[in-house]
């Protein structure tokens, strides 16, 4: 059974009459273990196929499975419950609640799921300290660097043991550096067969770390 099936994903937008097709036909499948790189130019729809993915946005035609669950068919609410339980996604622009500190960002994720709030602080703790943030825990994003920033994206995907990670350009904002240090927070949990990963870049990560790369071009998904 494989973590993740699309079949025959499409996705267009109809704006003052006139039809859009970001993209069409798209078919894929993903074990635990791999990490599927999508490359493409801005714009060539990789950030709305995620959304797809995550369930955040809505095909247009298609069906998408994870768990041999048809997420396509899930009503919004089951969708939120999944994404809470077993699905984590970075965001390029970070998507931290500005008024919340490192700590409040990273357990946000574990509300709602029945954990006692001194288990979501510790749980929260313990991973933003592994991640070199033990002495910014009750920072603000604001008063954090974009690499600090980006870690506690990473806090915060991480923090729920998610069995798929979707991110969008999770090294796009930040220095080389920076993006060494994210990968190798993000790949031992890859290859320890738990966690699969779709990436999707337009250049910017390191493709050698990847099982698969795929571009999205002209509204067509090419496998390499």
């Amino acid at each position: 059974m494989a973590l993740v099936k699309v079949d025959n994903l499409s996705r267009t937008f109809v704006t003052r009459g006139a039809e859009t097709r970001v993209f069409s036909d798209v078919s894929f499948e993903l074990e635990t273990g791999e990490l599927l790189l999508i490359t493409g130019r801005s714009g060539a729809g990789k950030s709305t196929l995620l959304g797809i993915l995550s369930g955040l946005d809505r095909a247009s035609g298609g069906r998408v499975f994870f768990q041999d669950v048809e997420l396509t068919a899930l009503p919004l609410n089951e969708l939120a419950d999944l994404r809470a339980g077993r699905i984590g996604m970075i965001f390029q622009n970070f998507n931290l609640i500005p008024t919340w500190t490192a700590s409040e960002n990273v357990e946000a994720v574990l509300m709602h799921q029945g954990i006692s709030k001194a288990d979501r602080q510790a749980r929260a703790a313990a991973l933003l300290t592994d991640l070199g943030l033990g002495e910014r825990l009750h920072h603000l994003p604001s008063e954090l660097s974009v690499g600090q920033q980006q870690r506690v994206a990473v806090a915060r995907t991480l923090v729920n043991e998610p069995v798929l990670i979707l991110a969008d350009e999770p090294t796009g904002d930040v220095d080389s550096e920076t993006a060494a240090e994210i990968t190798s927070l993000l790949m031992p949990r890859i290859r320890s067969g738990k966690t699969a990963m779709i990436v999707a870049s337009h250049g910017l990560f390191d493709a050698s770390l990847a099982t698969r790369v795929a571009c999205l071009k002209d509204g067509r998904l090419v496998m390499a």
